[in-house]
């Protein structure tokens, strides 16, 4: 198919979706100069230019991602897992190393998460693979033990460097995935129960500050100035907010630095709007979340075969486990872990990989009729 063709079927997106797409990325950028600003006159990080780059390129990989058939793009997977797993073993290795933690590789100023793209692109391997399984009753475990293989190596990378959090999200994609493709609710059950005790050996795993978040999430004021300072501070922004919120460039939690600003532009940000534009503006940042999930089930519903139904499936459950924990941390409902807002967080690696999600998202749509 020619290029000019392929472009022709932009026409045929889903714009609802697009369009809320775009108004939190123009949030996005807005706020995370808000969360830069540290009042008249004073120098500021050129964070939010920054992100305007980063959202331009993602367009670019929306709109790919978008054109190309997803079977086509399927096919690769193998090649993509493989990519992903040596870029997440090279992290290991090479990676640049902040707050004890190995998850970046960097060359000259410019810096990539391996994480972000073993999440998608484990994804797209768990797809293509329960796409070409047929779930009898006798074949569910070896479907599951098949499923649990291509998990375990980036499962594993991703939380020796550590990242947890990201280890979690692409463990519950995995079992909503092989719920989706239609593994009995028995078999999962035991899986979760395995997970679950396993928990201790995880936890003799785990650094002490990822311990630490944990203890503190249980009771805040445990250590109110270490561990659960992010927490209480984030707790004090969002609550100060009250219905309209404190304005624009005037939330005082982030202005005064007591949000610090190493977080406030990035995993922080939901607590930045909540406090200067109230339950309002929470709610709006919900909502727009709402129409990008719920136009995305409706994707996966109205899908033209069984890999893009899996494929969709698996991009909201990656978004809605992106969006639950972030703003569930920010509000103190699940422990604070290091994950970004979906289309709103600063951090190139990320803003990519969801544009580029989403893309496939918009794919899946644009090809629905093509029989």
């Amino acid at each position: 198919m020619s290029i000019s063709r392929q472009l022709q079927q932009l026409k045929r997106m889903d714009w609802l979706l697009t369009v809320a797409v775009v108004l939190l990325a123009i949030g996005s950028v807005a706020f995370i100069y808000s969360a830069s600003y540290r009042g008249p006159g004073q120098p500021m990080p050129d964070y939010y230019r920054m992100q305007i780059g980063w959202f331009v390129v993602g367009a670019v990989l929306y709109v790919a991602a978008a054109v190309v058939d997803y079977r086509w793009i399927c096919q690769w997977a193998t090649v993509w897992y493989v990519v992903a797993v040596l870029l997440l073993l090279l992290v290991l290795f090479t990676g640049m190393k902040v707050y004890g933690a190995r998850r970046w590789l960097g060359w000259h100023g410019f810096g990539i998460q391996p994480s972000e793209v073993a999440k998608l692109a484990v994804l797209v391997a768990l797809s293509y693979y329960l796409f070409h399984r047929t779930v009898e009753m006798r074949r569910q475990w070896a479907t599951i033990g098949g499923a649990l293989a291509i998990l375990a190596v980036p499962l594993v990378l991703i939380f020796a460097q550590p990242d947890l959090g990201s280890a979690v999200i692409l463990a519950l994609v995995t079992v909503g995935l092989l719920f989706v493709a239609g593994v009995r609710v028995k078999h999962l059950v035991v899986l979760v129960v395995a997970g679950v005790l396993a928990m201790p050996v995880m936890w003799l795993r785990m650094r002490e500050y990822q311990k630490a978040r944990l203890t503190v999430f249980l009771d805040p004021d445990r250590d109110p100035l270490g561990a659960g300072w992010n927490l209480n501070q984030s707790l004090i922004a969002v609550g100060s907010g009250g219905f309209g919120g404190k304005g624009y460039l005037q939330g005082t939690q982030n202005l005064l630095g007591y949000l610090p600003r190493t977080v406030a532009p990035n995993d922080f940000l939901f607590s930045v709007i909540a406090e200067e534009k109230g339950f309002v503006g929470s709610v709006c940042v919900v909502g727009l979340f709402a129409v990008i999930l719920f136009r995305g089930l409706r994707i996966a519903a109205e899908a033209r075969d069984r890999l893009g139904m899996l494929l969709a499936t698996g991009i909201v459950g990656l978004l809605f486990f992106h969006v639950f924990v972030n703003i569930g941390m920010t509000i103190g409902l699940l422990p604070v872990k290091g994950l970004p807002l979906p289309l709103l967080s600063y951090g190139g690696s990320f803003v990519l990989a969801t544009m580029t999600a989403l893309g496939l998202l918009q794919n899946v749509w644009i090809h629905r009729r093509n029989y």
